[in-house]
């Protein structure tokens, strides 16, 4: 029997298998993350009040580019030329800041066509942001590093030599450098001097009440801003420092309003003649005292002192045509915003009236042009329903369809009370429209005893117990009586 023979197998090779496995597979390569696509703003000419929170966004967004509008020169309120060496001191790259002329800041259909031209140069698509938009980006943003980020940019952070210089100028005044409870109060003018929000501008008045009744509070309290829309009335605050001087303490109040045009060697020494130096005056108080409080009516001024990381309170009246933008600011649970950043410390007094007789006629027209546009909304709403009755959501929607329409009969009228128009000095040399001294005279002058009280509260230091003083801390609000003034007069 023939028995079957193997096979010859070929020898096995120990990479035989390894030439029938897979490959293997490469390895993935990192994907890169998309380059974010530029964002723009549009920003007006006249709004330097949003400056400084848009400069801090353009800072933190290297992405973010602004158009600004600039007008031919007729329009004093055209700050055009200043927005932008601001951005430019604070590092921003010329090539995301772009100035468009156009015929006026206000109103022109072609101007606004020129800007969104400009706008979508580096947007094309999706919304261009607007001038609100710097506001907005800290209430969402606003961090210890970005605070940081600002000091540096803005060269806030100063060094021995600065420190010593600063220190040297103030000995040269004789204000404190150092202590516990330092009070800086802000002096706002601009309004009567020309520009819009005159109800926010400073009353003397005011200022004694406060000074009077804090004094005691205080290692020293410090005025500083605007002298006043006429800069020999600047002279009225060195009076309320030498009637301290006589009456409370010989180094309690100083007056150091518009700092920076005394160009003396000592001031020049730590560049404060500049607006990046005068910066550094603040930081130099916040290092030195243990308690800083800054207080003044709604300002970009303020808002910088806020962003910086100081303690900051600003003050607005009630039914304020603006009072909701800053709101995006406002502390809420956990110190965060509504909107998700850190709350930066600037936080609203509410204030029943302004201190100043302007103000308080401002706000009066103001409030009854907005009762008259309420009435009227009311009266559009009735005939509608006389007709088809509606639910009570239905109505919310009514009023938010009617409501622009009929705002819209009153804007001219409002704009008189909310802009320049009754500035007592014109900046375009125009006649001024003063508000009529009979009107005036109707209005105290100073803070009421209410928001008085409220102002106590945030000026107040932790543990303070009120003590006996030889003088009255009270200053009343007083009345102006031009028809004795006159009788006085002849």
């Amino acid at each position: 029997m023939i028995k079957n023979r193997k096979k010859n197998k070929a020898p096995v090779s120990n990479t035989d298998g390894a030439n029938h496995r897979p490959a293997p597979r490469p390895e993935p390569q990192p994907q890169r993350a998309p380059k974010p696509k530029p964002t723009v703003l549009v920003q007006p000419g006249y709004a330097t009040g949003d400056m400084f929170g848009i400069a801090a966004a353009l800072i933190d967004d290297e992405e973010l580019h602004v158009v600004i509008s600039k007008g031919d020169g007729k329009d004093h309120t055209d700050k055009a030329d200043s927005i932008n060496k601001f951005y430019r001191d604070s590092g921003i790259g010329e090539d995301r800041i772009h100035v468009v002329e156009v015929k006026q800041l206000r109103g022109d259909k072609d101007g606004k066509k020129k800007l969104e031209t400009e706008a979508r140069k580096y947007q094309q698509r999706g919304y261009i942001n607007r001038v609100n938009y710097g506001t907005d980006y800290i209430a969402r943003k606003y961090s210890p590093a970005l605070r940081d980020k600002l000091k540096e940019r803005w060269r806030v952070n100063i060094n021995n030599d600065e420190n010593e210089a600063i220190k040297e100028w103030l000995e040269q005044k004789g204000i404190p450098t150092s202590g516990t409870n330092l009070l800086i109060l802000w002096s706002r003018f601009s309004g009567k001097g020309g520009d819009i929000h005159i109800e926010h501008d400073t009353s003397y008045t005011g200022i004694r009440q406060i000074v009077y009744r804090v004094a005691e509070m205080y290692d020293a309290i410090i005025i500083t801003g605007d002298k006043g829309y006429v800069k020999e009335r600047g002279s009225k605050f060195d009076d309320i420092v030498n009637e301290v001087k006589s009456y409370i303490h010989p180094s309690k109040v100083f007056n150091i309003t518009e700092f920076w045009d005394d160009k003396t060697p000592s001031l020049l020494a730590w560049g404060g003649d500049t607006r990046f130096g005068q910066f550094k005056l603040y930081e130099y108080f916040e290092r030195n005292f243990t308690h800083v409080k800054h207080l003044g009516f709604r300002s970009g001024n303020l808002e910088v002192m806020a962003m910086l990381g100081y303690t900051v309170n600003y003050m607005e009246e009630e039914g304020s045509e603006s009072g909701s933008r800053m709101l995006a600011w406002k502390k809420g649970r956990g110190g965060k915003t509504k909107k998700g950043g850190d709350a930066t410390g600037y936080e609203r007094l509410l204030l029943s009236e302004p201190p100043t007789r302007s103000g308080k006629f401002l706000q009066e027209k103001i409030k009854d042009i907005n009762q008259r546009i309420e009435h009227e909304l009311d009266e559009e709403i009735n005939k509608i329903i006389m007709i088809t009755p509606k639910t009570e959501n239905e109505i919310k929607e009514l009023k938010k369809q009617l409501k622009p329409k009929i705002e819209a009969k009153f804007r001219d009228e409002k704009r008189n009370y909310t802009g320049a128009h009754f500035a007592p000095r014109k900046k375009d040399g125009t006649s001024p429209t003063p508000i009529p001294k009979e009107e005036k005279s109707r209005f105290y002058e100073g803070f009421n005893d209410k928001d008085m009280e409220l102002i106590l509260k945030f000026l107040q230091p932790e543990r303070w117990i009120d003590k006996q003083t030889p003088y009255d801390p009270i200053i009343p609000q007083k009345r102006k009586d031009y028809k004795k003034l006159l009788e006085i007069a002849d």
